[in-house]
């Protein structure tokens, strides 16, 4: 489980989990008994906002189309303007179909690559930042349910608040640990 105050994910995962607490957190002081009737107002309006990671609203990501919601002005040649719908399908030819179903398909697959090069941008980001932060051999300890401490290893020299340990070659890491990272070995028998 992750929350943006205790972030165990990724920068993006953070970032929704906390614009996600913020809405929850404004309906919940508004109407503090009826929340959870909200939820699916609140997933629209989470869904039809800009997305600072990619640029476009996941409605839009997902089907190259954002909903109409109340208060938004119909587009051009929506089909709200009037006219029946066997009125409409009499006009439509063979040859604008393909037009328009290669139209979207082309839109669609411009917009995925717009997605596909933000994400690897913001992916990049997040990576620089983590090496900047020493976290270089998180890969080798994956998995959440391995232990938190490793060991026992032997200390081998004091400094201050850092302590050096005995650590093996494969581990490939310093072996200077600040005291808070550390905790006495206690034998499990």
């Amino acid at each position: 489980m992750s929350t943006a105050d205790h972030p165990q994910t990724d920068g993006q995962t953070e970032r929704v989990n906390r614009v996600v607490e913020a809405i929850l957190r404004s309906v919940c002081a508004e109407e503090p008994r009826r929340w959870s009737e909200m939820l699916p107002l609140d997933e629209l309006a989470f869904n039809n906002a800009v997305h600072a990671s990619t640029g476009f609203t996941p409605f839009y990501v997902n089907g190259l189309a954002n909903p109409g919601v109340p208060l938004t002005p119909p587009r051009r040649g929506s089909g709200l303007s009037g006219g029946g719908i066997p009125d409409r399908l009499a006009d439509i030819s063979i040859v604008a179909v393909r037009k328009q179903v290669d139209d979207f398909v082309s839109l669609k697959l411009s917009v995925l690559r717009q997605v596909r090069d933000a994400m690897v941008e913001s992916q990049d980001l997040q990576k620089e930042y983590a090496d900047a932060q020493g976290r270089s051999n998180v890969e080798r300890f994956e998995t959440k349910l391995r232990p938190r401490f490793i060991g026992p290893f032997k200390v081998v020299a004091k400094m201050g608040l850092a302590y050096t340990l005995n650590l093996p070659k494969k581990m490939r890491t310093h072996p200077v640990f600040y005291v808070g990272l550390l905790k006495p070995y206690q034998d499990p028998a």
